[in-house]
């Protein structure tokens, strides 16, 4: 038995027993785990507000015998209030929450992905082409799990484009050479935004034009390396997402 404090931000809570809450927390130090928050649903808990989805805080947990952490205590930082008062950031934040629960085990340390999500949702607060930080954020992701996109040059020669992403291989391959049946095209343009976003992240994003063809070139290389990555190809939270952005 143990307890413990760090850093975490809540990425979803769900109704549990007769007045506490379930609590999925990606913290700095022990990544990924679940707690148990009781009482939160009484209206006198002080608790109650610090553990909302897309809270970061300062938390005390208890580790018993169960596998599940109780929350103990905990001190808000960041609410995140913008998000949570815009439906479209809102359905962004959710999405990159709900891929890194999906990606990370529980109870190892994921310090770069911790530090990722708060940087993409800080971005995301300030920006006007939400689209374009949730594109940057799937690369930067698939490239802490291990699975950076190849897009230096063709795979197999080293030759140039024009080019076809091949998911198999994880890269880009010529006309000249052979590629799988899963492959399809990729622009010139998609290639030198996604080599951007791994080379330089968040910095300076709101000089880096994304239209709406061009990120829906790059999500199609996201969406097939974070389907190998995480070994599912469905997300709530992108659902929502593409039926608030249908017809926009």
């Amino acid at each position: 038995m143990a307890e413990w404090k760090d850093y975490g931000l809540v990425l979803r809570s769900r109704e549990y027993r007769e007045a506490d809450r379930l609590v999925t927390l990606l913290t700095r130090k022990r990544g990924l785990l679940t707690g148990v928050a009781r009482g939160v649903r009484k209206v006198q808990s002080k608790l109650a507000a610090r553990v909302e989805p897309l809270t970061l805080g300062y938390y005390q947990l208890h580790q018993g015998r169960s596998s599940l952490a109780t929350l103990l205590q905990g001190e808000a930082l960041n609410h995140h209030r913008k998000l949570c008062s815009n439906p479209l950031l809102l359905a962004h934040a959710q999405y990159f929450c709900e891929l890194c629960e999906s990606s990370l085990p529980e109870h190892e340390p994921a310090v770069p992905v911790f530090s990722l999500l708060l940087q993409a949702l800080t971005t995301l607060e300030a920006e006007t082409q939400p689209a374009r930080a949730a594109r940057c954020f799937e690369l930067n992701l698939l490239s802490l799990l291990g699975y950076r996109p190849v897009l230096d040059a063709c795979l197999f020669c080293r030759g140039p484009g024009p080019y076809r992403f091949d998911p198999p291989s994880g890269g880009l391959v010529c006309s000249r050479c052979a590629a799988s049946a899963e492959a399809f095209a990729v622009s010139g343009a998609a290639v030198a935004v996604m080599k951007r976003f791994l080379e330089l992240g968040f910095y300076r994003l709101s000089v880096c034009r994304v239209p709406a063809v061009l990120s829906g070139e790059i999500h199609r290389v996201s969406r097939v390396l974070i389907a190998k990555a995480v070994g599912k190809t469905r997300f709530k939270s992108l659902e929502v997402l593409h039926s608030l952005t249908e017809g926009h």
